[in-house]
């Protein structure tokens, strides 16, 4: 054997997602990322966690997203949120390595495109529009 041939091991890794994470790419999504399928975010009042859109998925809270064409709608909470960003990293598409090497995230590396990769992930499981 020439010592060339490889093998790949699988491991897990643990990421660690902040409430300002959460925030910041929240903001993204809804800022330009989402708006090109998603006409509208709508935060439900009796499930109001905070006094901004973005900040309900950190804290617990919900918002329903709704189809731009359509009538269809689904609703993003912070375990859908939480899979979306472990999709997200699974499937390679976090092309500006926003995933640091002590699993922390550096968001100014996740753009709009990133943020609306991991709301669809949330959502759908992956990535339906664009």
């Amino acid at each position: 054997m020439n010592g060339k041939k490889t093998h790949e091991i699988s491991i897990g890794r643990t990421v660690k997602v902040t409430q300002q994470d959460i925030d910041d790419i929240m903001v993204a999504a809804l800022e330009g990322g989402i708006d090109y399928w998603c006409q509208e975010a709508e935060v439900i009042e009796e499930k109001r966690v905070a006094d901004w859109g973005h900040e309900q998925i950190a804290r617990g809270g919900v918002l329903i997203l709704h189809d731009a064409e359509s009538d269809d709608k689904w609703e993003l909470d912070l375990e859908k949120f939480l899979n979306g960003v472990k999709l997200w990293i699974q499937n390679g598409d976090d092309r500006y390595h926003a995933l640091q090497k002590d699993g922390t995230l550096d968001c100014c590396e996740i753009d709009s495109d990133m943020a609306d990769m991991i709301v669809q992930y949330a959502i759908f499981g992956e990535v339906q529009f664009g």
